[in-house]
């Protein structure tokens, strides 16, 4: 039997498209019921304000029944608020939580505290939530669950111990802790500050409850083994991404289309379940797997989100949102030559490193000697200062482990043969892809250009169509010629930042190689998600997550999961 995982990784079953009665019932609106959900939490904050209109009380015993204390007023709004929110979301947990007042106040009528005409109200609320159920597919996770659970079992027994040490409560009256949470007003022995302390820690309490149960899914876990072997098979099909090497970085999980013959590898960080460009694999079946992450995020709550998408795949996206923020920079080797002016910079960076005695070569990965490795790792060390490794959409793991299949080491070496400056390059479709550029501090300048030369020229004699160097972050604003001010600021603001995120200084040492630009976009559901996608973007892609260590010692065996090199 398949665990719910798995369906979430091989892609739910695709709903029917269009509006009509076919049509999935969580592809209708819910924002009626969201606002209708807002305007009664608007309403039962009306207690909460002093000198209300007359009218405005009234509708708002309308929707309470008997009017509430100005901080059970407040709280409940603020809940409610909540809640409102969580059915824009489709959450399920919202779902619950209306059909949960709406069952206490048919309880209120019936025990007589609230006036019977709001029966047939409640009855016509609950009918309607029970046919809207499947408006609602964005269950809680038990994770989210069992961390509800344990809070307020916290803060009852917090509540309960502060309540006899500090409160003066009676161990008889213990049973009264559970009433000032509430804040019923339940007379309570003690000190007369606890039930306002009490009622304070309640309310924060069922907001903070409310606020977990509401929460996406928790990030799934990497995905395995096996999986990883079957994107490791995506990633050679000759219609794969020049970015699809890089969904084998060992901290993404995947979705799979409904054939299997494409998958994404993606993260998920502050609700955002993030893609690294465009699916892997048999492009027929892009859009499948464009549509079975889409359908994942529905059923788990995350925003759905895109790093690096194609222009060719935008359309695949649907309704989502889309901003060309750069471009993907690529070397045509059957196009590429040293002479002419305008390659002149290129040919004195390699005509420098000649002149310095520095010699090249290039093999597989998993050809390395443990001892070449070694050093090679002591040079990635000491070229990021000891710093760690960063990235995500372009960048890869596992450097120079032999772990990923068709990896590729452009090694320079100085005149006594030591090793000063490495590019790990790794196959993918129709060409080979830029993972890590290493050179030791105090190297002759030109080692990289250098490299990447003779790595265009491997690529001419091996058959593959395209060098994919690296990216180019906002190239039109670098390359503009006059800039508004609002491009000026823009400018100035990578200018001061390059230090740390490296645009602009990357962007100039590519476009000293005349390459050609491949757009690139960043996809996301709405423009209500920008803060968490820009979060979760830098983070990503600027966040230090590994440490670039040097080797404890030499690794004698390189690991071979994924395949033949």
């Amino acid at each position: 039997m398949l665990s719910d995982e798995s369906l979430r990784r091989s892609g739910p079953a695709r709903p029917a498209a269009g509006g009509g009665p076919g049509a999935a019932p969580h592809a209708r609106p819910v924002w009626p019921l969201a606002l209708t959900a807002a305007l009664v939490a608007a309403l039962i904050a009306v207690p909460a304000f002093a000198g209300s209109p007359g009218w405005l009380g009234r509708l708002s015993e309308l929707v309470t029944g008997s009017p509430l204390r100005p901080e059970h007023a407040v709280v409940l709004a603020l809940a409610l608020a909540l809640v409102a929110r969580g059915v824009l979301l489709r959450r399920r947990a919202a779902w619950y939580g209306l059909v949960t007042l709406a069952l206490l106040g048919l309880l209120a009528v019936l025990s007589g505290d609230d006036p019977p005409w709001r029966l047939p109200l409640l009855a016509a609320a609950l009918g309607g939530l029970w046919l809207e159920r499947g408006r609602f597919p964005v269950r809680p996770h038990p994770e989210r669950v069992r961390t509800a659970v344990r809070t307020g079992a916290l803060l009852l027994a917090a509540a309960t111990l502060f309540s006899l040490v500090f409160g003066g409560l009676s161990v008889r009256s213990v049973g009264d802790v559970a009433s000032g949470l509430g804040a019923t007003g339940a007379p309570m022995d003690g000190a007369s500050w606890l039930p306002g302390v009490l009622g304070l820690a309640g309310a924060a309490g069922l907001l903070v409850l409310v606020i977990t149960l509401l929460a996406p899914d928790p990030a799934p876990p990497p995905g395995d083994e096996a999986e990883r072997v079957r994107v490791a098979g995506l990633v050679l099909h000759p219609g794969s991404d020049t970015l699809a090497p890089f969904a084998l970085r060992r901290d993404k999980a995947y979705v799979f289309s409904a054939d299997g013959r494409a998958a994404i590898g993606y993260r998920v960080l502050f609700g955002m379940a993030v893609a690294g460009g465009d699916p892997v694999g048999d492009p027929a079946s892009h859009a499948d797997a464009v549509r079975a992450f889409l359908a994942m995020c529905r059923t788990t709550g995350w925003r759905p989100a895109v790093l690096g998408a194609s222009d060719a795949l935008l359309p695949a996206w649907g309704p989502c949102r889309s901003i060309g923020f750069g471009d993907e920079v690529v070397i045509r080797p059957a196009e590429f030559t040293l002479s002419g002016r305008k390659m002149r910079n290129v040919r004195q960076a390699v005509r420098r490193t000649e002149n310095f005695g520095v010699s090249s070569e290039i093999l597989p990965e998993r050809e390395l000697t443990p001892v070449l490795r070694a050093k090679l790792l002591d040079v990635a060390s000491r070229s990021l200062g000891g710093a760690a490794e960063r990235g995500f959409s372009m960048n890869l793991d596992e450097l120079l482990t032999g772990y990923h299949p068709g990896a590729i080491v452009a090694v320079a070496y100085d005149e006594d043969k030591e090793p000063i400056a490495f590019q790990r390059y790794v196959t993918a479709g129709e060409g080979v892809s830029l993972d890590a550029m290493r050179r030791a501090p105090g190297g002759p300048n030109g080692v990289n250009e250098r490299l990447i030369v003779e790595m265009v020229e491997y690529a001419a004699a091996h058959g593959h169509g395209l060098v994919s160097l690296n990216f180019a972050a906002f190239r039109e604003l670098l390359d503009a010629g006059e800039r508004g001010l609002l491009e000026k600021a823009g400018y100035r603001a990578l200018h001061l930042l390059d230090p740390w995120i490296a645009v602009e200084s990357l962007y100039l040492f590519d476009k000293k190689f005349r390459p050609s630009y491949k757009p690139r976009s960043v996809v996301f559901r709405s423009w209500f998600d920008i803060a968490w996608l820009a979060a979760a973007l830098l983070t990503l892609e600027f966040g230090r997550t590994r440490p670039a260590q040097r080797a404890a010692g030499p690794i004698t065996e390189p690991v071979h999961h994924l395949g033949p090199s």
